[in-house]
């Protein structure tokens, strides 16, 4: 007789598959057809504004950066936020500005600190550029992806676009936290590959670019957010605007580099993504928002409850089976050992069809897919230790951090930058 545990397992694999052989359907129509690639024929004005909290080691590299990209430099506006820094920021971005004696760069300080959403919008409201770039203060982008982000918005069929993303790779990848997320930012690029094809797409980043004017329009990014770049496109897809990839040019960002900074970073992003998803229910499996309410959103929400739902039953399965284990100990009066090669053996070898074939099928097609990635950034993959964490122990933490989030927005902790 199959057990609930074996059912349920089953049923998550065929789901698994199921939605994965969609993806790997979208990903070979998406191959037949070349990258976009996206010609300048005008350069608008752009207004970059760099939000800082304590960037005094990265913030004059990034100002170069900036300064030095493949786009007519009278056409940017450089406008660097400080949200009340505690380290000498504002005295390197006045000494850089005093050296350089550049014109389009300007310093705006908070006399308190409002958050990153914050810093963002007292530099929208002195922006004078036709698009607004968002621009991590620790990250740097390719020569050639700022006017290949603009030339997105004048491709004909893209009236309805209300930002435009870029691919996102990492800059530090040397202890192995930060090369475990490597792979984490790989499949992310390539899944806003998929779901940009099928016009789901419904995130923005850092180096995110949007029309000025619209983020006005629509009020700026929500300053109670932990992540308003999140909210911002679900703001503007719940309002008809598309997000659209730009799969031309590269941003890299620094990560965190140990596995506390790394936990609470994902915690902040999973508790925007419950808090934004509760806030935007409405398009939850409705169609006036296509497969995007219909299938993405859905699946996502979905996806989550399955994480809830899989820890209480391995948890409670885990329990059961150690107690009865403590059991047969103490009643055959036997070693752990003897119990563990026998009964217990048995035991383990008895599942092996029940749970590791559709385990084996589930990880097929996902590696299948995490290679397509690779391929999809221009990475060649390698089999070592990063990815054999990525693959089987990376998902455990990624659940628990899942139900950190949950328990911090249930008992609602303080939300902060």
């Amino acid at each position: 007789m199959i057990s609930t545990l074996t059912f349920y397992v089953w049923i998550l694999a065929f789901i698994s598959v199921f939605v994965s052989l969609f993806w790997v359907i979208v990903n070979s129509v998406a191959n037949q057809y070349k990258k976009s690639n996206p010609h300048v024929k005008v350069f608008p004005k752009v207004t970059v504004v760099i939000p800082t909290w304590n960037e005094e080691k990265a913030i004059v590299s990034t100002i170069k950066c900036i300064l030095g990209l493949d786009y007519p430099r009278d056409k940017i506006e450089i406008i660097i936020v400080d949200d009340k820094s505690k380290d000498n920021t504002v005295e390197v971005v006045n000494e850089f500005i005093f050296k350089t004696r550049v014109k389009n760069v300007r310093l705006i300080e908070h006399e308190k600190n409002k958050g990153k959403a914050g810093a963002v919008n007292t530099a929208l409201k002195e922006a004078r550029g036709e698009f607004f770039w968002v621009y991590d203060a620790d990250s740097y982008a390719s020569k050639e992806l700022l006017k290949n982000l603009v030339a997105r918005f004048y491709e004909k069929g893209n009236d309805d676009v209300g930002a435009v993303v870029a691919i996102t790779m990492i800059r530090n990848q040397g202890n192995l936290i930060e090369k475990m997320q490597r792979l984490e930012y790989v499949m992310t690029a390539f899944m806003r590959k998929l779901t940009g094809t099928v016009n789901t797409l419904h995130i923005t980043n850092a180096l995110s670019l949007f029309k000025t004017g619209l983020l006005k329009k629509v009020g700026g990014f929500d300053e109670g957010n932990l992540t308003e770049d999140f909210e911002i496109a679900m703001r503007l897809r719940s309002r008809g605007y598309r997000v659209v990839m730009c799969e031309k040019g590269v941003f890299y960002t620094r990560i965190p580099n140990t596995v506390k900074k790394m936990w609470m970073q994902r915690v902040r992003w999973f508790r925007g993504f419950i808090y934004n998803n509760l806030m935007y229910r409405k398009m939850i499996l409705n169609k006036q928002f296509g497969l995007l309410g219909l299938f993405q959103i859905p699946l996502e929400v979905f996806v989550l409850i399955t994480v809830f739902v899989s820890v209480v039953i391995m948890g409670i399965n885990f329990v059961k089976e150690a107690v009865n284990l403590a059991a047969r100990v103490f009643l055959a009066r036997s070693t752990l050992f003897e119990i563990s090669s026998g009964s217990t053996g048995q035991f383990f070898l008895g599942l092996n069809w029940n749970f590791i074939f559709p385990f084996v099928v589930v990880l097929v097609t996902a590696f299948y897919l995490y290679v397509q990635a690779h391929r999809y950034v221009g990475e060649k993959w390698k089999f070592y230790l990063p990815s054999l964490l990525y693959l089987f122990v990376y998902p455990f933490f990624r659940s628990m951090q899942w139900m950190h989030a949950a328990l911090l927005e249930i008992f609602g902790a303080k939300r902060k930058w």
